[in-house]
């Protein structure tokens, strides 16, 4: 079965992206220290409060998008370091 949030968008396109980080905040095997860097992540993106105020051209903008990609890398780090566990070997 296909998955409805990427079906009609390419593998390389943004909003595949945006979604499969998505899918990993929410799958009840994701770690909660990557669950909560991912929610960090959005809430600096979405809140008013910056380093660097965003008035100041190009690098308002710019500081956010560094500080939300090293957090969404870190969580890809530690997602990619922590063992998958099957429902078969919990029993």
């Amino acid at each position: 079965m296909t998955d409805s949030l990427s079906s009609n968008k390419k593998p390389g396109s943004p909003w595949v992206t945006v979604a499969s980080y998505a899918r990993l905040l929410f799958r009840p095997d994701t770690p909660w220290t990557v669950k909560g860097i991912l929610v960090v992540a959005i809430l600096y993106l979405l809140s008013p409060f910056d380093l660097v105020p965003d008035w100041i051209v190009g690098l308002g903008l710019l500081d956010d998008l560094a500080i939300v990609s090293l957090l969404v890398g870190l969580a890809i780090r530690l997602v990619s370091q922590t063992p998958l566990v099957s429902p078969e070997n919990n029993k």
